[in-house]
């Protein structure tokens, strides 16, 4: 089969597009052809070796750690073309999606409901091989099947950022109608995600850009209120005269700018709900003194990743029209270098869909 590995960390360069052995099938296992893969943020910082880098070589607590050779990607979604002989969830024809945050039903934080934090699970992408590939081959409760309304491409754009920000949104924020919330990074795929789960709550969002031909987007996404940060004090006296002198209820911050950390906590209501969540200075200290957390009686949440409950909304709102995945860009998968190149400079607006049965020549 054609798929996407590296061998070593580095640039777009260190990508090899290639023939590899097709996976085999356990018999728990589900084959599944992929019809649609992708490129997020989190497959550039596996590729650079950003983890690494930045301090986590000794990986996160009850993962493995990053492995070479490694098969990129994910996200992925597509038709089950086997299936192992211990296998009664899918049978071969069933549409499918890959489950990006899959759990270990059995483990401690699994039974605290705590599913995202799982322990001995080898995440796609990560340890286990990802879905850059024409082919996949897991468990099969690493599998959802996909809604008869829901496009594979839709499925697949949309399979990290709006279960991870619906968490942020439902569970660590807890958003009621009438709320509002701040969200940096808006026209990102988690922006826009954590935009339109909080339209659904029935709070009003405040975005931010620094390019103004930016802001017809983002409010057609949702946004009530998008602020220009290259003057952050102005954006800090809008924030303001919109929430009538109060503040914010929650900020979620996805850049990892100091800058908006600091306008976040700046803006923020008494008792409100921040969340920092990215951005490449994520191992970076937060600009928090003691002081602010009484002061405000501030509330920091931390996000990593999302329970099954946030991956069966996902496709269940998805399937409903509720919510929308924005696709910027189909690609063959040959063209996967183009499209590392293209995320990683923020080349495209919306999520980069990768086709694996696609000719070369297709764009």
């Amino acid at each position: 089969m054609k798929a996407v590995r590296i061998f070593t960390h580095g640039g777009p360069e260190v990508i090899q597009y290639d023939d590899y052995d097709a996976p085999g099938l356990g018999e728990d296992d589900v084959l599944v052809k992929v019809l649609a893969t992708s490129v997020s943020y989190w497959d550039v910082k596996y590729r650079r070796g950003d983890l690494e880098i930045m301090g986590a070589k000794e990986g996160l607590p009850g993962r493995k750690t990053f492995p070479m050779p490694q098969q990129l990607g994910r996200e992925a979604a597509g038709v089950v073309e086997a299936i192992g002989e211990k296998v009664t969830e899918f049978k071969p024809g069933d549409r499918v999606l890959g489950l990006v945050h899959p759990e270990n039903p059995n483990c401690l934080e699994s039974i605290r409901g705590l599913s995202n934090l799982s322990l001995g699970v080898d995440y796609p992408g990560h340890v286990a091989h990802g879905g850059n590939a024409q082919f996949i081959s897991r468990p099969q409760h690493h599998y959802m099947k996909l809604p008869d309304s829901v496009t594979f491409d839709q499925a697949a754009a949309g399979a990290w950022s709006f279960p991870c920000s619906h968490r942020v949104v439902v569970d660590r924020f807890g958003v009621r109608p009438g709320d509002t919330i701040f969200v940096t990074g808006t026209s990102g795929g988690m922006g826009n995600a954590t935009t339109q789960w909080a339209k659904l709550a029935g709070a009003r969002v405040i975005g931010v850009t620094r390019k103004s031909e930016r802001i017809p987007q983002i409010e057609a996404i949702g946004a009530d209120l998008v602020v220009d940060t290259s003057n952050l004090e102005e954006a800090r006296e809008k924030i303001r005269e919109f929430t009538f002198g109060h503040g914010v209820d929650h900020a979620v911050e996805y850049t990892g700018n100091s800058d908006l950390q600091k306008l976040c906590i700046g803006v923020m209501r008494l008792g409100g709900n921040f969340c920092p969540v990215g951005g490449d200075m994520c191992f970076d200290p937060l600009p928090l003194r003691v002081i602010d957390f009484t002061r405000l009686e501030l509330n920091v949440h931390g996000i990593r990743g999302a329970r099954l409950i946030d991956q069966h909304t996902y496709l269940q709102q998805l399937g409903m029209g509720k919510i929308s995945v924005p696709v910027g860009l189909t690609m063959p998968l040959s063209k996967i270098h183009q499209a590392h190149e293209m995320v990683e400079n923020s080349g495209v607006v919306g999520k980069i869909v990768l086709h694996p049965w696609a000719a070369d020549d297709v764009d």
